[in-house]
C-alpha cells in the first residue's frame, strides 16, 4: 500500500512539468530605416540611409529580399503613406545585406516641385518592414558648379571672385579655405555676391580656396580648388602730418604715426632749395627725428617715408620747408 502511494505521488509530480504550446516561427520582418536623408547636389538628388541589422523581433537580419525606395509629389494633407505610395515612382535599388546605402537620381524630373521620399525593406521571404522616416524636399533647378575662381593678393587681404553662371534670385555661395596646416577645408563665410575678401590670410602661407553655390535645400558641386601663397609687395601709406620746428642748432621733425602692423622704420629725406632729396637717416618707429647737421641761414626741405619689414617703402610724405635762423 505504501508503494502504491509513492508511485501515485511521483506520477503527480511528473504531470506538473507542462512546457506550454509551441511558439510560432519568427517572421523576421526587418526593422524600419530611421535615417533616410536626401539632398540636391548639382543635377542629382543624393539619397542615403542605413539598412538595419535587426528584425522587429530583435533577431539578426542576415540577408535581404529587396529594397522599395520611392519618390513622389507631396500629396494632400493629412499624409497617407498608401495614397502616396500608389502614385510614387520606384527608384532602382538593391542590397544583399545590412549596410550603409547611397544612390542618386536625376533632379530634373522633379524641378520646382516638392517631393516625398521613403523606403522599406523586404526580407528573403518578402515580408516587408514598416516605412522609413519620410523626407520632404523642394527640388529647384540644378545649380552649376562655380567656375573661373580667381584669387589676388591685396593690401586688405586675398580678394576672391568667381563666375555667376546661372544667376537667379536666392542664390548664395559658401566659401572654404584650406591652409597648409589644415587637414580639411574650413568653411569661411556665406555671401550673397560672387566675391569675397579674406582679411584673415597671412603672407607667405599657402592657401587653397573652393566655393559652392546654395539655393534653399540645394547645393552645387564644389568648385575646383585654387591655390595661392600671398607675398607682401605692398608698401605702407605715406606718412601724414609732417611738421618742422627750427632752432639755432637743430631741426625737430615730427609726424603722425603709421598704423601698419608690420612697420619697421621711417626714412628721412632732406634737400636744399634747388637740390635733390637724399636720405639722411633711418629712424625706428618713433614718429620724430632731430636733424643737427644744419647750417645757419640755410633753407632746407624735408620729406619722410615709411618702410615695412619686407623692405617695401611708401611714397614720400608732403614736404615741409624751413629756414634755419
Amino acid at each position: 500500500m505504501r508503494f502504491a502511494l509513492t508511485a501515485i505521488s511521483i506520477l503527480g509530480l511528473t504531470g506538473c512539468a507542462y512546457v506550454g504550446d509551441p511558439l510560432p516561427p519568427a517572421l523576421k520582418i526587418p526593422s524600419p530605416v530611421t535615417d533616410l536623408t536626401t539632398r540636391q547636389v548639382g543635377s542629382d538628388l543624393l539619397i542615403s540611409f542605413t539598412i538595419p541589422e535587426k528584425t522587429l523581433e530583435g533577431l539578426e537580419l542576415k540577408t535581404l529580399g529587396s529594397l522599395e525606395l520611392k519618390i513622389g509629389r507631396t500629396p494632400a494633407q493629412p499624409f497617407n503613406p498608401d495614397t502616396w505610395s500608389s502614385s510614387a515612382r520606384t527608384i532602382p535599388a538593391s542590397a544583399s545585406a545590412p549596410a550603409k546605402f547611397e544612390t542618386k537620381v536625376p533632379a530634373k524630373d522633379w524641378a520646382n516641385q516638392e517631393v516625398v521620399l521613403g523606403v522599406r525593406i523586404a526580407n528573403s521571404k518578402m515580408r516587408v518592414s514598416p516605412w522609413s522616416n519620410f523626407v520632404t524636399l523642394k527640388v529647384v533647378g540644378p545649380l552649376d558648379k562655380p567656375n573661373q575662381l580667381r584669387a589676388v593678393a591685396t593690401p586688405a587681404g586675398i580678394e576672391l571672385d568667381w563666375a555667376q553662371t546661372n544667376p537667379r534670385p536666392g542664390i548664395t555661395w559658401k566659401l572654404f579655405r584650406k591652409a597648409s596646416a589644415d587637414a580639411d577645408p574650413v568653411e569661411m563665410a556665406i555671401v550673397k555676391t560672387p566675391k569675397f575678401t579674406d582679411i584673415g590670410a597671412s603672407y607667405d602661407t599657402a592657401y587653397q580656396y573652393t566655393v559652392q553655390a546654395l539655393e534653399e535645400t540645394a547645393i552645387s558641386e564644389i568648385s575646383n580648388p585654387l591655390g595661392i601663397t600671398p607675398v607682401d609687395t605692398f608698401p605702407p601709406v605715406a606718412p601724414l602730418g609732417l611738421s618742422a620746428l627750427a632752432g639755432p642748432s637743430a631741426v625737430q621733425l615730427s609726424w603722425e604715426r603709421n598704423q601698419e602692423t608690420d612697420l619697421a622704420a621711417y626714412r628721412i629725406y632732406r634737400a636744399s632749395p634747388n637740390g635733390d632729396f637724399t636720405k639722411i637717416a633711418e629712424s625706428p618707429t618713433a614718429a620724430s627725428y632731430r636733424d643737427t647737421a644744419i647750417t645757419a641761414g640755410q633753407t632746407y626741405r624735408y620729406q619722410i617715408t615709411a618702410v615695412d619689414r619686407k623692405g617695401n617703402e611708401s611714397p614720400k610724405s608732403a614736404q615741409v620747408e624751413i629756414l634755419i635762423p
